[in-house]
């Protein structure tokens, strides 16, 4: 091999080497967004009166964000509702959207289906209220649920939900009633304790037993 080969070769190699050293600064300098709910809904803007409707993307991006930080579905709903009420926009998550996400993604285990029942979700409103009845946080089913949680079965109508939605807190509850032998008394609130645990309350008695649920995890 000629001398001249040989250089161009190094000098080949040299310039490689020099390229891939600039693309790695390159991303170096321009780190991706680390992804959060301000980066997902970041897109959506201010409607008057306006509900404007997720698509799969940002749904399952959602469902993403919460895989990676270890967030149960409804920490997820919680900081969601939280953004889109500071920023004035209400949006719509449809049911089919939730489970066509279901094939990517465990939203939870059996007892957060007690509580938001995927299967007969028809759509979900959160985030600011425009007037009317609404509420910042709203799940409309296509049949009324009923299922067993813990202490007590809970009953849910075919329009539930929270008129009071702050940080770690759905409260005001309606639409749903915890039943216990000829009992029956309405869901008051739902705090959020961290490490995935939620504390539900009923109507007449404020203390009660604060339960673990499922992360979001990627199938």
């Amino acid at each position: 091999m000629s001398n001249t080969t040989q250089h161009l070769r190094r000098a080949a190699l040299i310039a490689a080497v020099v390229v891939v050293a600039a693309v790695v600064g390159a991303a170096d300098d321009n780190p991706q967004p680390q992804r959060s709910v301000e980066t997902i809904l970041g897109e959506l803007r201010p409607s008057v009166r306006t509900t404007q409707t997720l698509n799969r993307e940002q749904i399952q991006e959602m469902f993403d964000y919460g895989a990676d930080e270890g967030y149960m579905i409804f920490e997820v709903l919680n900081e969601m509702t939280m953004y889109l009420k500071e920023h004035n926009i209400r949006a719509a998550i449809l049911g089919r959207d939730l489970r066509e996400a279901e094939n990517r993604f465990s939203l939870g285990d059996e007892q957060i289906e007690v509580l938001l029942p995927v299967a007969k979700i028809d759509r979900v409103e959160i985030g600011t209220v425009f007037g009317g009845n609404e509420a910042p946080f709203e799940v409309y089913l296509t049949e009324e649920h009923t299922d067993f949680l813990d202490v007590a079965y809970f009953d849910m109508e075919t329009h539930f939900g929270f008129a009071t939605v702050e940080e770690d807190l759905f409260a005001d509850g309606f639409g749903v009633r915890a039943r216990r032998a000829f009992l029956r008394f309405r869901m008051s609130h739902m705090e959020l304790q961290g490490n995935r645990r939620i504390r539900a309350h009923v109507h007449r008695f404020p203390r009660s037993r604060g339960m673990r649920f499922d992360a979001i995890k990627r199938l």
